[in-house]
């Protein structure tokens, strides 16, 4: 979901800030495609994957996090776009699935179109490089989730539902 893309930025986001480094979690039936892919890479040692992370490890993967970049084209609803704001972290999704639904374009982080693929190393230097505006859109990434996402802001829209079609 995205790492074809992240993997060719990946060398003019080195370009630009040496010690950006590009973590890759989770398995699935193409990785062994994705990691011959970035061992091809000029900046290969800037490419690290983790495999499969159990659930009580991740909180330590989020913590290492600067900003969540999934520029996916099949992302269905995007779950982890919402995590990562639950951890504060600025999220680079895409225009070409439900990341926009999600991830409020220049207040919780970027959505950029992968026809252009300069976009997406540019979105990811800028945040690396200015702290600050990270930390702003995950700040606001994690207030949206506070009020849209969290298990009581579903709770007060769900029930109201729930009750009215109780009442048919």
């Amino acid at each position: 979901k995205g790492h074809t893309a992240l993997i060719d930025a990946w060398p003019k986001v080195v370009a630009a800030v040496p010690d950006a480094r590009l973590l890759i979690v989770g398995i699935g039936p193409d990785l062994a495609y994705f990691q011959k892919k970035a061992a091809e890479s000029p900046v290969a040692p800037r490419i690290e994957f983790r495999g499969f992370v159990p659930d009580e490890k991740m909180e330590d993967v989020w913590s290492e996090a600067t900003i969540f970049a999934m520029p996916s084209r099949e992302e269905g609803f995007g779950l982890v776009y919402i995590e990562a704001m639950r951890h504060g972290l600025p999220v680079i999704g895409s225009v070409h699935d439900a990341a926009p639904e999600i991830n409020a374009e220049s207040e919780t982080g970027y959505n950029i179109d992968l026809e252009k693929p300069e976009e997406l190393p540019e979105r990811i230097t800028r945040l690396l490089k200015n702290r600050d505006e990270a930390a702003a859109l995950g700040r606001n990434g994690g207030a949206r989730w506070a009020k849209h996402f969290c298990y009581s802001a579903f709770k007060a829209r769900f029930l109201p539902l729930l009750t009215e079609l109780l009442h048919y």
